[in-house]
């Protein structure tokens, strides 16, 4: 069960979100970068010549921008009471506090009780999970697999079904419900590993640099050989795909090893037992992205 201040948190990041998408909308229709500096205008930005209506736009577009800075100024304030924020995140360099809201208003370190929890929730794990489905109450049959939640949806009652199929932990399978929160996803490896690479931070030069590194001269299969689907890169070593193919393995590892720490320092801080990850603890295996 998700705190109050938890609850907050995700108000407020999501009200961020809405409001910049809103901005960058108008910003584009103004051929401005996000700054507020020109950049090159489309042939619609162009043929706005009355400056009654550039006016409008440009107010429209500032008014999002102080509402952007109100509220992720009440999201620093809020992070303030939170123990795990104040005592390990703030530190970490490369960490703003809209990432930090995401973190703290997604995650449940009560539920999460091993660092993988944490991994798949995220989308960064790439193996392959138990699929769950969306099936109306009036359609389901003990043979589509076992009900783990039940929810309502326009009037009509739903189930949440853990089926015997197995689906990648990180992607998007057609017909399955997700296996992780994906704007907690896009916060993560979009924004914070972004801010990792950029501010050169510890977890960039401790891990993603060494890592993609690494890539270029791995001779080992991309693909996982438990998954059945086919993809593009099937086969080919890792130091035969592109850059950016080893770009987002690199920031994957990176994220997994932030929120491995990000574990241990959270449980340690609300007093609550703290296990290694599951491969590690039963099957020997250290981390791969």
């Amino acid at each position: 069960m998700k705190s109050a201040i938890q609850k907050e948190l995700r108000v407020l990041v999501k009200a961020r979100d809405e409001i910049q998408a809103l901005r960058k909308r108008f910003d584009n229709r103004m051929g401005k970068k996000a700054d507020g500096t020109d950049q090159n205008v489309d042939a619609e930005a162009r043929a706005i010549e009355s400056m009654e209506v550039v006016e409008v736009l440009n107010n429209i577009s500032e008014n999002t921008r102080d509402q952007e800075k109100k509220i992720e100024k009440t999201l620093a304030k809020t992070l303030k009471s939170i123990p795990v924020y104040t005592e390990w995140i703030k530190k970490q360099k490369g960490v703003g506090p809209v990432s930090a809201g995401w973190i703290l208003a997604e995650f449940d370190i009560h539920i999460a009780d091993t660092a993988s929890k944490l991994w798949q929730y995220a989308g960064v794990n790439p193996g392959l999970v138990p699929g769950k489905k969306s099936i109306k109450k009036k359609d389901y049959k003990k043979a589509m697999g076992k009900v783990i939640q039940e929810s309502e949806f326009k009037g009509e009652k739903q189930y949440i079904v853990l089926t015997d199929e197995f689906v990648r932990g990180d992607r998007l399978t057609p017909g399955f419900v997700s296996p992780f929160n994906k704007r907690l996803k896009t916060a993560l490896m979009g924004v914070l590993a972004s801010s990792f690479i950029k501010s050169r931070a510890p977890y960039r030069t401790n891990f993603y640099d060494p890592y993609k590194e690494r890539l270029k001269n791995e001779e080992s299969p991309i693909c996982n050989p438990d998954e059945k689907r086919v993809r593009k890169d099937d086969g080919k070593q890792w130091k035969d795909v592109s850059d950016g193919h080893r770009d987002m393995a690199a920031r994957r590892y990176m994220i997994k090893m932030f929120l491995k720490d990000l574990y241990v320092a959270w449980r340690e801080i609300e007093g609550l037992p703290v296990r290694v990850p599951y491969a590690e603890e039963y099957l020997g295996k250290r981390h791969a992205a």
